[in-house]
């Protein structure tokens, strides 16, 4: 609710929201989106779903975009913290001691990874925006040929990479994933915002293990609350510890 009070002016553009009552009780009414963008890009073909990720990526530059005053909006700044890398540790932990499939090496994986990029006293090297900070496709909408976001309330002063790793977050396709870093990167150049490649490279690879580190200890949580098979997040952990596996050792080679 103070998001939306705070940030209206900035978020109608993006948002289907028709009122918001601050009084109580609190309320939001939008109009109905039907379904997420998850559901809808689940069946279509490679094609299309390059063709609706750019169509996402594009209203992402929009926001990223925009003229704001930071200090008008008081948003926080969003910053790269040991939080995630412990919890995903302490999952990993649980987890291999409930389950003889998990693997110990996992947790030697995002431990290299944090120690070789020291990744928690890594500061972000493309200019700070305005960003969503959870834009995966559970709260994003294509509706009248339009995309819409939905809850804003995590939005912050960050690194405009910082989007488009969360966004990433639901592509389990290595194709997919690289179509969208070098897709966005020329899409920023065609709304002025040019970020030198060096910059957006590291930014990206950072981000993107950062977030690869969150959520896969929120896909563990979800399987410990029974809301994921075994088979399902044996899949998603073997991904996305492949994935941190495999952008750390890009970053080493690229800038070491």
């Amino acid at each position: 609710m103070e998001i939306y009070t705070k940030l209206h002016h900035l978020i109608k553009p993006f948002s289907k929201v028709i009122s918001v009552w601050d009084s109580s009780p609190q309320a939001i009414l939008m109009n109905d989106l039907k379904s997420t963008l998850k559901e809808d890009i689940r069946y279509q073909s490679e094609k299309d779903k390059r063709t609706l990720i750019k169509k996402v990526l594009r209203r992402l530059a929009v926001l990223h975009s925009t003229s704001f005053s930071e200090t008008a909006i008081d948003l926080p700044n969003y910053q790269i913290t040991s939080q995630w890398h412990e919890w995903c540790s302490d999952q990993l932990i649980r987890l291999c001691s409930r389950n003889h499939w998990a693997n110990s090496n996992w947790i030697k994986v995002i431990d290299y990874a944090y120690d070789q990029l020291d990744l928690t006293n890594y500061k972000q090297s493309s200019p700070q925006v305005l960003t969503h900070e959870d834009p995966h496709f559970e709260n994003i909408f294509y509706r009248d040929e339009w995309v819409w976001f939905i809850d804003w309330e995590w939005a912050a002063i960050a690194s405009p990479l910082r989007d488009i790793t969360i966004l990433c977050q639901d592509l389990y396709d290595i194709g997919l994933i690289q179509f969208v870093r070098e897709s966005y990167q020329e899409i920023l150049k065609n709304n002025k915002l040019h970020i030198p490649s060096v910059d957006y490279l590291r930014d990206f690879n950072y981000l993107y293990i950062h977030h690869t580190t969150m959520m896969l200890a929120w896909e563990i949580e979800k399987y410990f609350q029974g809301h994921t098979t075994e088979e399902q997040v044996q899949v998603m952990i073997n991904f996305k510890i492949r994935e941190i596996k495999r952008i750390t050792n890009e970053t080493l080679i690229f800038y070491h």
